[in-house]
């Protein structure tokens, strides 16, 4: 991240040298004259200054030849896109137990049963498959998608934090308890 901000306003001052290295033509009536092209110029300095004062103003120096972004990061503003990579308890035995493991440092929580359906309850208290305690690196989203095979779709609720899960169409059958 902090690299691709340096890259950018080396870039930029490469192309504020570009502008002032224009070869202008007198004598050739479609170029612009001397007057016209400095104030060209001019404006474009202008312009690419601004663009990086106002890049500058959203970093933060923290070295001498360090600066970080004073943005939020992707992760930080969608929790569930967040990289994981996590290793199972021995102690979590079901799908529903690794999924509450996923979900405890990010905030979400899982709805309540009642709010979902019989198929996702019976998901919940399958045993966790040994392919599955050890998930990752992949989004937060990602895993909670792989716990619950493709046959499930994942619903959030950003506002309350919550995620709830829904058997896909193609899937459903009458459900036998």
């Amino acid at each position: 991240m902090q690299q691709s901000i340096v890259v950018g306003y080396l870039s930029l001052l490469l192309l504020a040298g570009c502008v002032q290295q224009q070869t202008i033509k007198p004598d050739s009536p479609s170029n612009q004259t001397r007057e016209q092209t400095r104030l060209a110029s001019s404006r474009n300095e202008q312009a690419i200054r601004s663009a990086i004062t106002q890049s500058l103003d959203q970093v933060t120096q923290i070295g001498r030849y360090s600066v970080i972004s004073a943005t939020p990061t992707v992760a930080q503003e969608n929790i569930l896109t967040v990289m994981i990579t996590v290793t199972m308890p021995k102690p979590i035995r079901t799908v529903g137990d690794a999924i509450h493991h996923l979900l405890r440092p990010s905030g979400y929580r899982l709805a309540r049963f009642d709010a979902q359906g019989p198929e996702v309850i019976q998901l919940l208290n399958l045993p966790l498959p040994d392919v599955h305690r050890k998930l990752g690196p992949m989004p937060l989203q990602e895993a909670l998608l792989t716990l619950a095979s493709p046959a499930f779709r994942l619903y959030t609720d950003p506002v309350h934090r919550l995620i709830a899960y829904d058997l896909k169409t193609d899937y459903q059958m009458e459900f036998v308890p």
